[in-house]
């Protein structure tokens, strides 16, 4: 039987970085590694909220990447 390891959670926090020539959306994606593998969604997007009023662009999203090791 195939046994799941948790390995590591990143938060992904997605900023509005203004437009571009062609008026399309610039984002600009910052990765904060060691999240808790038992971090409940309310908790991931107030860090990103917080960590977002740090600086002066616009939160688009969040994201909660984890990655399991997986032994057969």
């Amino acid at each position: 039987m195939a046994v799941s390891e948790f390995s590591e959670a990143v938060l992904r926090v997605t900023l509005d970085d203004g437009v571009d020539e062609n008026g399309k959306q610039k984002k600009k994606v910052k990765a904060y590694r060691h999240a808790s593998e038992t971090a409940t969604p309310d908790s991931m997007s107030q860090s990103a909220q917080l960590l977002a009023g740090f600086g002066t662009k616009p939160l688009i999203s969040v994201e909660k990447q984890t990655v399991h090791n997986i032994y057969a």
